[in-house]
């Protein structure tokens, strides 16, 4: 793939993921393992594959753990830039940009490429937004889905689309749609259109100016839709292209934007294919692939596992064990005759004999104590 050498990747990687607590606490949302691989392993390597191979992330919460993850890239620039205080989106991008632009070297940057650190796309997602960009000149270009859900408008940026838009164009790279307003978080009577912005941005150096002056929102933070708010009104050429091509809905959501705790199960199923299965002590242990087991873990007798099923290092099954769409963190110890679907177990947790659980996650308070959080 031909490198963007003008180009740089900012992924915002600072926040403390308040709705993915408890795994919060101890992971950072970047760090989450889905189909195997860690969240920003998945969106360095992603764009990299896509021509892209300057990168800066921004941190924060856990910053040493991130930064360790990144360092294993070995053949990429990725620039740190540290958030003290996390106060918005605008802050964090300009944040980013401040420290490319002090990293320079005499090489014009001009383009951004910019993405949160909980969606995943792979490069032919990444190449419809760049080609758009380079196609038709625009100075912003909004990754957009399609729904008629208007939960979705709890979550996420609502856009309207100019008049002159051929609809039948939101997938084409030459045109896409223009966009001509956006509101963050829209009420029902708010709401513009059936698109909505997600948390990936292209944007060139004409729309960094608009970051500075942002007004601090009703959450107390910097949104960057006031930054596209902003750039539209002074007649910058803001384009979006759609992105995802099934209709989005708040109950498939969360295989894109990784939200709340349920969604880690989703966005995993998403990526989760074939079976990888190592040695077992047990005998007649059936699987329903997709499946994917590591190290060390003992899988006693006349287990079921899958479909959509992840165990992590050094766990234990019990016999007749029953285990299907759930993630099970290292060194769990599952008792006999248990029965887990859309479960999230957290590592070094015990679950005893004949224990049964669906759609909820659990952690352990203390040795004897569990914490069971449902969906």
């Amino acid at each position: 793939m031909q490198l963007k050498p003008n180009f740089y990747v900012i992924i915002l990687a600072a926040g403390f993921a308040t709705r993915l607590r408890p795994i919060s606490n101890r992971i950072p949302k970047p760090l989450i393992e889905i189909g195997g691989k860690t969240i920003i392993s998945r969106i360095i390597s992603n764009f990299n594959q896509a021509g892209f191979n300057k990168f800066c992330v921004t941190v924060g919460y856990k910053k040493e753990l991130i930064i360790k993850e990144i360092r294993k890239f070995k053949k990429i620039e990725i620039l740190i830039a540290e958030q003290k205080q996390i106060s918005g989106m605008a802050n964090a991008i300009e944040s980013a940009i401040i420290k490319i632009k002090q990293n320079q070297n005499n090489e014009e940057i001009d383009n951004y490429f910019i993405t949160a650190s909980d969606i995943i796309f792979a490069k032919e997602e990444i190449l419809k937004m760049y080609n758009l960009f380079k196609n038709s000149q625009a100075n912003m270009i909004l990754s957009l889905i399609k729904s008629n859900d208007t939960k979705i408008a709890g979550g996420h940026g609502n856009v309207k689309i100019d008049k002159s838009s051929d609809l039948s164009k939101e997938f084409d790279c030459n045109q896409g749609l223009k966009i001509i307003d956006i509101i963050e978080k829209p009420k029902d009577h708010q709401i513009l259109s059936k698109y909505y912005s997600f948390p990936l941005y292209l944007i060139n150096q004409k729309i960094v100016k608009y970051l500075k002056n942002v007004k601090v929102s009703e959450r107390g933070e910097k949104e960057f839709q006031g930054a596209i708010k902003k750039a539209i009104e002074k007649g910058k050429n803001v384009r979006g292209i759609r992105i995802i091509k099934n209709p989005i809905t708040s109950n498939n959501i969360g295989q894109y934007h990784l939200t709340n705790l349920e969604d880690i199960i989703k966005m995993n199923n998403r990526f989760l294919k074939g079976f990888n299965l190592r040695n077992y002590k047990g005998f007649d242990m059936k699987y329903i692939e997709p499946i994917n087991i590591k190290e060390d873990t003992k899988i006693e007798n006349n287990v079921l596992l899958g479909p959509y099923t992840t165990i992590g290092k050094s766990c234990s099954i019990g016999d007749s064990s029953k285990i299907s769409n759930s993630i099970i963190y290292d060194m769990v110890i599952i008792g006999k005759f248990c029965e887990l679907e859309w479960c999230i177990i957290d590592e070094d947790v015990e679950l005893p004999e004949s224990f049964r659980a669906k759609k909820c996650f659990i952690t352990r308070i203390n040795e004897e104590e569990l914490d069971i959080i449902n969906f």
